[in-house]
């Protein structure tokens, strides 16, 4: 029999023997298969033959006299001769430095919305056990710390300035009501000013009304932005997953460049959506792309957005990639590249859900018309209070606490329907990034057990 020579190597599910073999040989390694000393745990041997290769599907049992080579030696070539153990470790070097460039400490975000978000605010945190454990106090302890940390409340500092306004108001109203000796007032004297207390019952009505409606619609716009970019963490480490079994045996080169496009969306639309400046995205994309890659994205950006055109570039690297694979795997190709579109179409649709929210607000009509209705209530108001219970302290007082409440109220529906400066978009943007990374290494680079198949 001829010369026989057994390379081994590991790709995620299976394990490859590559014999190489001269032709008249075949049918005689083939009958040595069933010897004890290179007997295959699995039947059903599949042999291919390539001018003098044959590729047997099998599980060769360990103690096989054939040198055996790890995956990552196997497959350190690709198509442009680059060994794609050195593309790995420099894409974890890279991975090490945009870590410690864009840490996920909430405290690192440069576009942190400080003078909207209060301090010890827990929604602009990705909550852990601790947190559900503090937030689930009894009545008396919660009421106790939100009151503790009232002054600390970047909303009431905020409504601060229109609540003093409406209790100087009333304190005008109150001072004119007792110099005429108006206290209360007949309707059969002033009548005008008796009606305010009938007009203002009727508008109050309608005013809780639009706030609620205009709450709910800001809450419905949050958990929409929020679930949107679950879905974008998510369908990224899919698709980390996706290059790392189908587009990296065939091409190395063309999965890590992907994986550099994908680990980085994240970070480029927190900076779309926060208005971050143009420095800190492009410090971004300098990282973790070549000079020719970060070049073209710099110029596409004029035409499109950074996070389509980053998006365009991993569709094209991967058709690119299945285009040039080898004739064994080309009838796989249609499959691989469905299921790489399926992923890009999720985290696609998740971007276009952000774009959609952020560039559409609540018609501004609605807000306008609440702000007209609570600015009439608010005058309106201690003129009612005059009528009904005197010109008093308490007018002074019910004017202030009414229009904290009211006001606070409106004032938290326009602070959530900007969604993006609410969410934790800091942990978020390095989650995709973490994730992206550990699921391609660990597919990659990592030690899988083997698979046993019984057989009948």
């Amino acid at each position: 029999m001829g010369e026989r020579r057994c390379l081994r190597f590991r790709l995620p599910h299976f394990e490859f023997a590559v014999l190489l073999l001269h032709s008249d040989s075949v049918y005689n390694m083939l009958r040595e298969s069933n010897t004890p000393r290179a007997r295959c745990r699995k039947r059903g041997l599949l042999a291919m033959h390539q001018s003098n290769a044959f590729i047997l599907t099998a599980h060769q049992r360990r103690s096989a006299p054939f040198r055996a080579y790890n995956r990552q030696e196997i497959l350190s070539l690709n198509s442009n001769g680059i060994r794609s153990d050195l593309l790995l470790e420099e894409l974890q070097n890279d991975f090490n430095t945009l870590t410690d460039l864009r840490p996920s400490d909430p405290l690192a975000d440069i576009s942190f919305p400080a003078a909207v978000v209060s301090d010890g605010s827990s929604y602009t945190r990705i909550w852990t056990t601790q947190t559900w454990q503090i937030h689930s106090h009894p009545p008396h302890r919660r009421y106790f710390r939100h009151v503790r940390k009232w002054t600390q409340s970047k909303t009431a500092r905020k409504i601060l300035p229109t609540v003093c306004l409406a209790t100087i108001w009333s304190v005008v109203v109150t001072l004119l009501a007792n110099y005429f000796q108006c206290r209360p007032i007949p309707s059969r004297k002033i009548i005008s000013v008796a009606g305010t207390s009938s007009t203002v019952s009727l508008l109050s009505a309608p005013l809780a009304l639009l706030l609620t409606l205009r709450a709910n619609a800001s809450v419905a716009r949050l958990l929409a932005a929020r679930q949107a970019w679950g879905a974008l963490v998510l369908h990224a480490r899919g698709l980390s997953s996706i290059l790392a079994n189908y587009i990296y045996p065939i091409n190395p080169q063309a999965a890590i460049l992907s994986v550099r496009y994908l680990s980085i969306i994240g970070w480029i639309l927190k900076a779309q959506f926060r208005g971050e400046d143009e420095a800190s995205q492009r410090e971004v994309l300098k990282l973790m792309l070549k000079e020719k890659e970060y070049q073209w994205i710099i110029d596409e950006q004029h035409s499109t957005k950074y996070g389509v055109a980053m998006l365009s570039r991993i569709r094209q690297i991967c058709n690119l990639a299945m285009s040039s694979s080898t004739a064994q795997t080309a009838p796989y190709c249609h499959n691989r590249l469905y299921f790489v579109e399926d992923s890009l179409k999720e985290i696609e649709a998740s971007a276009g859900i952000c774009e959609r929210l952020f560039g559409s607000p609540i018609p501004p009509t609605y807000t306008r018309h609440l702000s007209r209705v609570m600015s009439l209530w608010l005058l309106l108001l201690p003129i009612s209070l005059v009528t009904s219970i005197g010109a008093t302290s308490t007018t002074v007082i019910t004017t202030a606490l009414s229009a904290y409440v009211f006001v606070g109220l409106d004032e938290v529906g326009m602070e959530i329907e900007n969604v993006f400066q609410l969410l934790p978009l800091q942990q978020l943007a390095a989650a995709v990034q973490k994730d992206v990374r550990d699921q391609f290494y660990g597919l990659v680079c990592g030690s899988q057990p083997d698979i046993e198949f019984a057989t009948s």
